[in-house]
C-alpha cells in the first residue's frame, strides 16, 4: 500500500455551494406561484442550515486504525438499524488486515464545542500531544475490504473465524488481499450530520483516493432500492439484485469502475 494511503491528511474543501435569498427577488413570481415561493425559501433556509452546520465542522480525511474501533462502532450504532450493523468482530477484523481502504471523515473538536457531545465523543482520540483538550471526533466512516468477484458477496463480509490465530486457514471468506474490487461494506455519517452532503463529500474523496492510488480497479456495494439513485448520482452503476442476504431483505448490486485501471472495461 502506497504510504501516502497512510499519513496523509486532507482538508475538504469542496463543499456543495449554498444558494442565496437572491434567487427570490431575480425570478419572477408567475414562475413560482405562492406556494411556490414558499417551497423555494423552505429550501433555501435548508441550505443555509446545512451550510452553518458544514462551516462549524471544518472536516477532513483520514485513514482509519484499530485506535478507530470504539468511534466506529458507536457511529454504526448511531446509523443503522441492528440487522444492517456490523458487529465488533467484523470492525475489528476490517481494521486491523485492511484499514489502509477504510476511511474517516472527522472533526477537531474544542471542550466546550457541541461536536464533543456526539455518539462517538467517548472514542475520540487527542488531535496531538500539545492539545489534549482537542479531540479528533468521527463524523463519518467507509469501511471497505478487497474481494475477487466484480461484485460483494455474503462470504465477503465475513471474516474467518480463526482470523487472529489461524490466519488464511478459510481462504473463501473476509478480504482478499489480491482482489482488485474494493467491497465497501459501511457509508454512515452521524444523524446530526446527515442530509449536510458530508456522506457525498467522504465517498467522492475515497473514489478519488483509492482510484489514484492503484490499490484496485472498482469500488462495489449493496444497497437498497431507495438509495440506488444516490449512489448513480455519484456515478456507480446498478447491476439489479444482489445475490447477498445480509440482514435478511433485498439488496441491489453497484458499482464503480476506475477506467485507468489495466484489468478494467475499456
Amino acid at each position: 500500500m502506497p504510504r501516502d494511503l497512510e499519513t496523509e491528511k486532507d482538508t475538504l474543501s469542496n463543499m456543495p455551494p449554498l444558494t442565496t435569498a437572491n434567487h427570490i427577488t431575480n425570478e419572477p413570481e408567475e414562475m413560482y406561484g405562492v406556494n411556490g415561493i414558499r417551497e423555494h425559501e423552505d429550501k433555501i433556509q435548508a441550505d443555509m442550515r446545512q451550510r452553518s452546520t458544514r462551516d462549524g465542522l471544518h472536516p477532513y480525511v483520514q485513514v482509519l486504525t484499530i485506535n478507530n474501533l470504539d468511534s466506529c462502532i458507536a457511529l454504526e450504532e448511531a446509523s443503522f438499524p441492528p440487522n444492517q450493523r456490523a458487529t465488533r468482530e467484523k470492525f475489528e477484523y476490517r481494521l486491523t488486515v485492511c484499514g489502509e481502504i477504510c476511511l474517516g471523515l472527522f472533526t477537531s473538536a474544542e471542550p466546550d464545542s457541541e461536536n464533543t457531545d456526539q455518539p462517538t465523543s467517548e472514542g475520540a482520540h487527542p488531535v496531538d500531544s500539545s492539545s489534549p483538550e482537542r479531540k479528533q471526533t468521527l463524523v463519518a466512516h467507509i469501511i471497505s475490504t478487497k474481494c475477487e468477484g466484480k461484485t460483494v458477496g455474503d462470504n465477503d463480509m465475513k471474516p474467518p473465524e480463526n482470523w487472529r490465530t489461524a490466519p488464511g486457514t478459510e481462504p473463501h471468506l473476509g478480504h482478499k488481499d489480491h482482489g482488485r474490487t474494493i467491497a465497501l461494506h459501511s457509508l454512515a455519517v452521524l444523524p446530526k450530520y446527515q442530509r449536510c452532503g458530508l456522506g457525498k463529500t467522504l465517498i467522492r474523496a475515497y473514489l478519488h483516493r483509492m482510484e489514484q492510488s492503484g490499490v484496485a480497479d472498482r469500488v462495489s456495494l449493496i444497497t437498497y432500492d431507495r438509495l440506488v439513485p444516490y449512489y448513480e448520482s455519484l456515478g456507480f452503476e446498478n447491476l439489479g439484485p444482489s445475490k447477498a442476504q445480509f440482514g435478511g431483505q433485498a439488496w441491489n448490486d453497484m458499482v464503480y469502475e476506475f477506467y485507468d485501471s489495466p484489468s478494467s472495461p475499456s
